[in-house]
C-alpha cells in the first residue's frame, strides 16, 4: 500500500509510522510501532512548519527510539509554497545530504506531493524578477493566493538531535565557536564550490533568481517591522534601511555576478546547529541556495553573539578563507571574499525585513527578542561597512 502523506500531526499514527520505518529499512518486517508520544519543538519561536518530536514505543523489533517530524505550518504554507522551502529541504535530504562533508541529521523518511510547478522554479522566478518593482507587490498577492491552493503536503522524518547541545541563537555564544562552525562550513562551501553537482538540480535555485521578489516584501514589510520594534529605529538604522531599500536588488544581483558559487545553507545560525562533543550538526536546509559562501559567513556572524569585536571579526574572517584555501578553492583573494561579506550583511538586513510577514508569534516572546538582539548584533558588524563605497567598482 502506498501510504498517504500526513499534513497534521494527528495523523502520524503507530499504524502508518509502522509501515513508513519498515519501508525505509528502519523497523524490521516483523516490528510494529505501538505508540507514537509527540512533544511539539519551537512553539511561537518563528518556524516555517511544525516540528514535533515522536518518541516511539515497538513490539516484535526496534526501531529508531524516536524522531522528529516536520511539515509545514498550515497558516504559512502559502508563503513556504511560493518561496519553494519545504520542496528545498526535502530535496536536499534526498539528493544531496549523503555528499555533504559536515555532520547532518539522518533522514528515516521524506515525500511531497510533486506538481508541475516544481521543475518550473527557476523559470518561474526569472519571470517574476523581470517584473518592474511597482507591479510586484500586485503579483506577490496573486501568487501567495494561487500558492495556498496548491495545499500541496510535506514530510519529513529525520534524526531526533535532543540528546545533543542545542545552539541558542538568543543567548549567543564565542568566538572560539564561531570558528568551529566557519570551519566546518568553510569546508563544505570548498567541497562544492563551482562544481556541476549543482548543475541539473531545479530545486537548487540561484542566491540572486528572487532578488526583486525579495526587495519587494522587504519595501512592503518595512513599516510592519517599524511598528513591532520602534526602538530599533533611531537616525542611523534609518539611514541603513533607506540604503538598503535603494540598493537591496543591486547589492544581490551583484553579489552573485561576482563571487564563485557554490552550496549555501542559506540560514546557517545558532538555532539551526546543534553541538555533539562540540562538534556542530547542521539541519534546517529550507533555505538552501546555489550562491555566493560569503553570505553563510554574513548571515551566521551578523546574529552570533553581543560580545563579538572588531578583532574577532577579522579574525575569523581571515580563518575561513584560510580553510576555503586549505581544501582546494584558488583564484579567490581575501579582499574579494572580504568585499561579498560586507554586501552579504546588507543582504542579510533585508531578508531579516521579510520576517514581518509571516504569522510566525514574531511581534511577541522569544521570536521577538531574537529579532530585536539579531538587528543589534547585525549594527555593529555594518560599523565597519562604508555604505557610500560597498558598491563601487
Amino acid at each position: 500500500m502506498e501510504p498517504f502523506i500526513p499534513e497534521r500531526l494527528d495523523d502520524l499514527t503507530p499504524e502508518w509510522l509502522t509501515q513508513v520505518l519498515r519501508e525505509g529499512g528502519h523497523l524490521p518486517a516483523g516490528g510494529a510501532v505501538t505508540s507514537a508520544e509527540r512533544e511539539v519543538l519551537g512553539e511561537g519561536e518563528g518556524f516555517m512548519g511544525d516540528i514535533a518530536r515522536l518518541r516511539l514505543s515497538y513490539e516484535g523489533g526496534e526501531g529508531p527510539a524516536s524522531v522528529v517530524a516536520k511539515m509545514p505550518r498550515l497558516e504559512n504554507r502559502a508563503f513556504g509554497e511560493l518561496v519553494g522551502v519545504y520542496e528545498r529541504e526535502s530535496c536536499f535530504y534526498e539528493e544531496l545530504a549523503g555528499e555533504v562533508p559536515v555532520a547532518v541529521p539522518r533522514l528515516y523518511y521524506s515525500d511531497f506531493d510533486r506538481h508541475a510547478v516544481s521543475d518550473r522554479q527557476k523559470g518561474a522566478m526569472g519571470l517574476a524578477n523581470r517584473i518592474p518593482l511597482p507591479l510586484l507587490p500586485r503579483v506577490t498577492r496573486m501568487a501567495l493566493w494561487s500558492a495556498g491552493r496548491r495545499k500541496r503536503r510535506y514530510l519529513l522524518l529525520i534524526e531526533d538531535l535532543g540528546d545533543a547541545q542545542s545552539g541558542d541563537q538568543l543567548a549567543g555564544t564565542d568566538p572560539s565557536a564561531c570558528a568551529t562552525v566557519l570551519t566546518l562550513i568553510a569546508k563544505m562551501h570548498a567541497s562544492f564550490w563551482e562544481s556541476p553537482q549543482l548543475d541539473g538540480r531545479y530545486w537548487l535555485v540561484p542566491f540572486a533568481g528572487d532578488s526583486r521578489v525579495r526587495q519587494s516584501l522587504f519595501l512592503q514589510g518595512r513599516g510592519s517591522f517599524r511598528e513591532r520594534h520602534p526602538d530599533l529605529f533611531d537616525p542611523e538604522f534609518e539611514r541603513l534601511v533607506a540604503w538598503v531599500s535603494e540598493h537591496g536588488v543591486e547589492t544581490i544581483d551583484r553579489m552573485q555576478e561576482e563571487a564563485p558559487e557554490t552550496l549555501v545553507h542559506g540560514d546557517l545560525r545558532l538555532d539551526n546547529l546543534v553541538f555533539r562533543e562540540g562538534e556542530p550538526v547542521f539541519f534546517d536546509w529550507q533555505a538552501i541556495r546555489r550562491g555566493p559562501a560569503a553570505y553563510d559567513v554574513a548571515w551566521f556572524l551578523s546574529g552570533s553573539s553581543d560580545g563579538l569585536t572588531d578583532g574577532d571579526e577579522a579574525d575569523l574572517l581571515h580563518g575561513y578563507h584560510a580553510e576555503l584555501e586549505a581544501h582546494g578553492v584558488s583564484g579567490y583573494p581575501f579582499e574579494a571574499f572580504e568585499r561579498h561579506y560586507r554586501m552579504g550583511l546588507l543582504a542579510t538586513a533585508q531578508t531579516l525585513g521579510l520576517l514581518t510577514i509571516l504569522d510566525v508569534g514574531a511581534s511577541e516572546g522569544r521570536g521577538a527578542e531574537m529579532a530585536a538582539a539579531w538587528v543589534r548584533r547585525l549594527r555593529a558588524r555594518l560599523d565597519q561597512v562604508d555604505l557610500d563605497r560597498v558598491l563601487a567598482p
